[in-house]
C-alpha cells in the first residue's frame, strides 16, 4: 500500500529527467527575455552613470588646476 506522498515522489522522479532534458527546447516568450535582460540593462545603465560622474570629475580637477 502506497501513500499519496510516495506517489507523488515517484511520479515527480520519473518527470523531472525529461523536464531537465527538453529545458533548452521549450519557447521563450517575449517577456520572460525582457525580464532576463533587466539586471544587465541596470548594470550597464550604472556603469554609464559612474563613468559620466569620473569623467566629470576629472574635468572639475582639471579647471582647478588650470586656475592655479
Amino acid at each position: 500500500m502506497s501513500t499519496p506522498r510516495a506517489t507523488r515522489v515517484f511520479a515527480f522522479t520519473l518527470v523531472l529527467p525529461f523536464l531537465g532534458a527538453c529545458g533548452d527546447k521549450l519557447p521563450e516568450s517575449e517577456a520572460a527575455k525582457k525580464l532576463g535582460q533587466q539586471p544587465k540593462q541596470i548594470v550597464d545603465k550604472v556603469t554609464t552613470d559612474v563613468n559620466k560622474a569620473l569623467q566629470k570629475d576629472v574635468e572639475i580637477r582639471q579647471e582647478a588646476e588650470k586656475k592655479e
